[in-house]
């Protein structure tokens, strides 16, 4: 599981190095190229998504809420605030728009507004995280079966209908505006925390780590010719297979990394044991460290800025974890 932690972390710095790039320059090949690595990111908060489910989920603690309130939730909750107003400090000191105003408007917003893009999946974890006790008792109780029609639901109501709705004439479009009263019920990120729970209970099956990574590089293939099409109208279509193949390759990726577990190198092992740790702390300082190194480097070389983010996140983050205060609040 650590390996598939590191991998989303790494993956997630990656999009957030590229983004910039995509902003200019569009068409070029550099731009393609940037924009390719963009849709193989797309699996990275999946990813995310499914190790939290599968690690809160197979957890008896999760039942407790008096465990919620006291141990699971201080523990993002406590960093994410110290580092949102790091952020929203620096950020702006960085950017040269700094003001007491701009800096206390971003602080008080902080409740629906994330101070950088960058943390805008920690709002639906900590929904996610309070949800928790009563998604344990759910899938406890649940069959098989049961979660296998959970799963459907989720994968037709906001996978599949949220891409043919734009493919459809516009005076049929119309009659699918209702449609987002579904997401009461449904949403992208509890799917994929109940796949990642749901992937993780099938240990009695062998995996074909080989024909599993080749599934995923000819899906990402397909993917990556998709967003490079110039044709909107068949860019529409074919994207319901694009956006309908991300969480078969997340999928892919969790079962077969989980396969592989027991066959890593020993350095290999090591060093994910040293960097699983840090993965929290990277997500919530790379997003800062992107800003400095871009007005180091400027936003063209944009996997230059990801090496050096993910190696100044990795450094800084290993540094303070070794201080026991720092690391309690921080981390």
């Amino acid at each position: 599981m650590d390996v598939i932690r590191v991998l989303a972390m790494f993956l997630v710095v990656l999009a957030h190095a590229c983004a910039s790039r995509l902003e200019h320059g569009v068409g070029s090949v550099d731009w393609n190229v940037a924009h390719s690595l963009v849709i193989i990111t797309e699996v990275a908060v999946p990813l995310f998504f499914m190790i939290s489910g599968s690690t809160i989920l197979n957890s008896p603690k999760t039942r407790s809420i008096r465990y919620l309130f006291k141990h699971r939730l201080p523990k993002i909750l406590v960093p994410f605030i110290i580092w949102s107003i790091i952020t929203a400090y620096f950020a702006r000191q960085i950017d040269g728009t700094y003001t007491y105003h701009s800096f206390m408007q971003s602080i008080l917003s902080m409740y629906h507004q994330p101070v950088i893009i960058a943390y805008w999946f920690i709002y639906p974890l900590i929904s996610l995280y309070l949800l928790s006790p009563l998604l344990k008792a759910m899938v406890d109780s649940l069959s098989s079966t049961g979660l296998n029609y959970l799963l459907i639901l989720w994968f037709v109501f906001m996978m599949i209908i949220p891409a043919v709705i734009p493919v459809l004439p516009s005076d049929i479009r119309v009659y699918f505006k209702a449609y987002s009263m579904s997401k009461i019920v449904f949403s992208s990120y509890l799917g994929y925390f109940l796949l990642g729970y749901k992937l993780s209970q099938e240990k009695h099956r062998k995996t074909n780590w080989i024909v599993g990574i080749l599934l995923i590089l000819i899906l990402f293939t397909i993917n990556i010719e998709i967003g490079l099409i110039d044709n909107k109208s068949l860019w529409k279509i074919l994207n319901i297979f694009s956006i309908g193949s991300v969480p078969f390759i997340a999928g892919l990726i969790f079962v077969v990394l989980r396969s592989l577990e027991n066959k890593y190198h020993h350095w290999f092992s090591k060093l994910i044991e040293i960097l699983a740790p840090l993965t929290y702390g990277v997500y919530l300082v790379h997003g800062l460290v992107i800003n400095l190194v871009e007005q180091w480097f400027g936003t063209s070389v944009y996997f230059t800025n990801f090496l050096l983010t993910s190696l100044i996140s990795l450094v800084v983050i290993f540094i303070l974890s070794k201080i026991p205060l720092i690391r309690k609040i921080l981390l």
